[in-house]
């Protein structure tokens, strides 16, 4: 009963702010510091879990599960092993729960909204651990994957690689606005205000780039755009041309931190 009110209040002031004006992060679903079930499966979510979700059997009943118990804690992916089945999964960035645009589709294939929260501190460990059940499931064996990511989705993913020693059945990875490299942004109050989680301070430039093997892809391809003319108010604090969030040093996967204007610039990770 007592959880049941608490959770009652925060959809109250949800809907107190969306009545006030108040938007999702644009980085993804969610934009709060939302709990997970990695490492806390049969009770409260982990994390910071500002949204006061749960990660026990009955979550499904009361609809306070967090968003990745399905995948964490039951292991459904909304994929079949081993089933000849061809999926597109999506990833999605900074502050998100999931993928809040349209997905993309191709004749034959499913598309998968991988629930990989990238809220708290340990953002980047804890959904690089989810999206690894995805892979195992949806991408060995008979079946066949494209992957799709973009923001804090190109470090989960670049993270995963790096990490595993599973050669998985994908066909390439296409990354758009990729924060692999880190945003000169991150551990600035427009981090805050953009991004409002716990997870938007640490995709520093230094912090990212030290997390994992940058050159270590698991032996697959990984295509890289970039996004063009950003925001005025965050813009200045970028180094070269930028999105408004992240450099193209970052976007185009160079090496190290520089000015340039070209996604062609060099040396790229391999």
């Amino acid at each position: 009963m007592r959880r049941r009110t608490v959770h009652g209040m925060f959809i109250l002031l949800a809907g107190l702010l969306l009545a006030l004006g108040a938007n999702d992060a644009t980085a993804g679903k969610g934009g709060d510091d939302a709990g997970t079930c990695v490492n806390a499966c049969g009770g409260y979510g982990a994390g910071n879990n500002l949204t006061n979700c749960y990660c026990d059997s009955a979550c499904t009943t009361y609809g306070d599960c967090c968003s990745d118990y399905q995948p964490v804690c039951n292991g459904n992916t909304g994929c079949t092993a081993n089933s000849g089945g061809r999926y597109i999964l999506h990833v999605g960035g900074m502050c998100s729960q999931g993928w809040n645009d349209a997905m993309s589709s191709k004749s034959g294939y499913t598309s998968i909204d991988v629930k990989a929260v990238q809220t708290n501190h340990s953002g980047l460990s804890d959904s690089s651990h989810t999206l690894g059940i995805y892979l195992d499931q949806c991408c060995t064996g008979s079946n066949l994957c494209y992957v799709i990511n973009y923001s804090g989705g190109d470090a989960v993913m670049g993270h995963r690689f790096a990490n595993s020693g599973t050669n998985w059945n994908i066909n390439w990875v296409g990354t758009s606005g990729g924060a692999g490299g880190g945003s000169e942004l991150s551990g600035n109050f427009l981090a805050d205000i953009f991004g409002p989680c716990d997870y938007a301070g640490h995709l520093g430039t230094s912090e990212v780039r030290n997390a994992y093997n940058h050159n270590d892809t698991n032996g697959e391809t990984v295509y890289h755009i970039g996004g063009y003319d950003g925001w005025w108010y965050s813009s200045w604090l970028l180094p070269g041309e930028d999105d408004g969030a992240v450099a193209y040093h970052s976007a185009g996967a160079v090496t190290y931190t520089t000015s340039t204007s070209s996604m062609c610039k060099t040396p790229k990770w391999t």
